[in-house]
């Protein structure tokens, strides 16, 4: 049924295709059905290779525009990344020229402030000069005004004390005068400036921050209000601080008194304990010496001497043997023996030196084992040159 509706549509489109082509083909004679569906399939492959043909041209032509965009994103990423890195350069540049000007610069503020210093500290030496003159046309001008009888009764141990100090008292007196100078109140300023002077004068932090407490106070009680007076309470706040009287104990409180002496490499304490034994000889005490030093070279030759000269006993033993068992033996012999008094020497150090503090603490404890509350003092032995680093040695 179907292939008969199929033949009934089939071969009237062939009868209009023949009759179509005959006319175009053959000058319409009619041509043979065979003849007719060759030419229709003909027609229909080369219209099936037409499609084809524009199918892939335009793939083609697509692919292209493809490609070209891929190309032309790659050569601005190319040309972006070359003029990042040129820029990178250019700032680079910029950044070195920028250093070098800076480097220049500071080289030449430091060449400069150099001369300034060099200026300055020509400024002071000559200064300095011209004061040292001063001073000496002023000693002799007092010298001369000093009457001949004056002279022949003048201590030289005193003179040579009060030249000593001569200098520093007048530097302090001069600051003085300068920090109170014009001034009509005594307010924070003239404080600074006091606070100034007494530090720059080696007075110490401390002592320094005394004397200000101590004038504040009365600043604030209303006691303290004319800054031309500042000098006389300043001296009687020093003296107040100078006058502090500390007990001294004695032979007939602690029997044996135990002194150990302390102190750093070279400042006296062997030539201090010689000294204080014969001193404790002339007042009839019976003294026993302990050779603690067993590291420095002819440190026990050097306490064995002065025990000869101070007419008293000595506990030695090797150089290198532990000081601790040198002092606890002292210790021993001077409460077995009856001693009044026993002087232990310790070898020099620093006291910065962790060790060598422990190895002194550990004497302490050794004496304390025999007698808990000894030593009964401590001698610290300082320089008289050593200034404010005392106190840390303390």
């Amino acid at each position: 049924m179907f292939a008969e509706e199929l033949k009934q549509l089939f071969f009237p489109f062939l009868e209009e295709v023949n009759f179509l082509f005959s006319r175009i083909f053959n000058k319409g004679v009619p041509i043979s059905n065979e003849m007719t569906i060759f030419i229709f399939a003909v027609c229909i492959a080369l219209l099936f290779i037409f499609i084809f043909s524009m199918w892939f041209l335009l793939r083609r032509k697509s692919r292209n525009e493809k490609d070209l965009e891929q190309t032309s994103s790659k050569i601005k990423k190319k040309s972006l990344e070359h003029l990042k890195k040129e820029r990178d350069k250019e700032l680079d540049l910029r950044i070195k020229e920028e250093k070098k000007l800076q480097e220049s610069k500071q080289a030449t503020q430091l060449e400069k402030a150099q001369q300034r210093e060099k200026v300055i500290q020509d400024q002071i030496a000559s200064l300095e000069e011209q004061k040292q003159s001063i001073q000496v046309l002023h000693r002799d001008l007092t010298d001369a005004q000093i009457p001949p009888e004056k002279l022949g009764q003048s201590d030289p141990l005193l003179d040579r004390l009060r030249d000593g100090v001569d200098k520093t008292r007048k530097h302090i007196l001069n600051n003085l005068s300068d920090a109170v100078l014009g001034k009509k109140e005594i307010n924070d300023e003239v404080l600074d400036d006091l606070e100034e002077v007494l530090i720059s004068s080696d007075i110490g932090p401390e002592t320094t921050q005394r004397i200000l407490e101590a004038i504040t106070k009365k600043v604030e009680r209303d006691e303290l209000n004319n800054p031309q007076v500042l000098q006389s309470e300043i001296e009687q706040e020093i003296q107040r601080i100078m006058s502090k009287k500390y007990q001294v104990p004695g032979t007939s409180d602690r029997k044996p008194l135990i002194l150990l002496f302390v102190g750093v490499n070279g400042v006296g304490k062997t030539t201090s304990i010689g000294k204080i034994a014969a001193q404790y000889r002339q007042q009839g005490k019976k003294v026993l010496m302990g050779a603690g030093d067993t590291f420095r070279a002819a440190a026990i030759e050097q306490l064995a001497e002065w025990s000869k000269r101070a007419d008293c006993d000595i506990v030695q033993k090797n150089a290198g043997t532990d000081p601790s068992a040198v002092i606890f033996e002292s210790v021993q012999k001077g409460i077995d023996d009856d001693y009044d008094v026993v002087i232990c020497d310790t070898a020099g150090r620093l006291h910065t030196k962790k060790n060598l503090m422990e190895e002194l603490k550990k004497m302490v404890r050794v004496i304390r084992k025999l007698i808990p509350d000894a030593p009964h003092e401590v001698l610290l032995v300082l320089d008289a040159t050593t200034g404010q680093n005392a106190i840390f040695q303390t």
